[in-house]
């Protein structure tokens, strides 16, 4: 119970930070105070219909983290937060809480030896999705996302150069990803969106 309270203490904290140093994007729906799939779904029908609406063809790509929560290198989680200027004692809190677990796998009774935790957030407590959150934001710029482990990217695609435009972009969140640690699912949802798209 005591590391529940220091939890939302720190999350208080690290709240009001984010709203000083805008640390979240606007776009960011997903574990953030006041948004929820239902806001993400409402600015997204809204850029949508008003694309088609005005005869543009659009091009919508839904990307997804690979094991998002799992996958947060503990070491670029604790840099992001030195960049944006956290709270020296809230950084060194956060890596204390985050150092020091430890894990094997079992498989058909035979154990691997234990070893150290590198990477991860608990989706579970208090402060997890909030972290995951300022860790994704500088990845996340490009795109619309739907959720924090999922994005959204869209583009016109009347032209050749449209397509040319979206690509870029999913290239350029690739390399982002890649160079926090992280990637996308294998698999990419596409929908193309015009007025005479069955």
């Amino acid at each position: 119970m005591p590391g529940k309270i220091v939890e939302q203490i720190l999350l208080e904290d690290i709240s009001k930070d984010m709203e000083d140093r805008a640390v979240i994007r606007d776009s960011q729906h997903g574990f953030t105070k006041g948004e929820m799939c239902l806001t993400t779904l409402m600015a997204f029908y809204n850029q949508m219909t008003a694309s088609v609406d005005g005869g543009r063809a659009t091009d919508v790509a839904y990307l997804d983290f690979c094991k998002a929560f799992d996958m947060v290198p503990h070491n670029n989680l604790a840099t992001k937060l030195e960049r944006y200027r956290f709270v020296r004692w809230t950084v060194k809190w956060i890596r204390n809480w985050l150092d020091g677990h430890i894990q094997r796998v079992t498989v058909n009774g035979s154990m691997s030896k234990w070893k150290p935790v590198m990477s991860g957030v608990p989706q579970v407590s208090i402060l997890g999705p909030i972290l995951f959150n300022i860790f994704i934001s500088d990845i996340v710029g490009l795109s619309a996302p739907s959720a924090s482990s999922q994005m959204t990217l869209s583009g016109g695609v009347k032209l050749l150069k449209g397509r040319d435009a979206i690509q870029r972009d999913l290239d350029s969140l690739e390399e982002q990803a890649c160079a926090s640690l992280m990637k996308f699912d294998a698999e990419c949802k596409a929908l193309h969106l015009c007025g005479g798209n069955p």
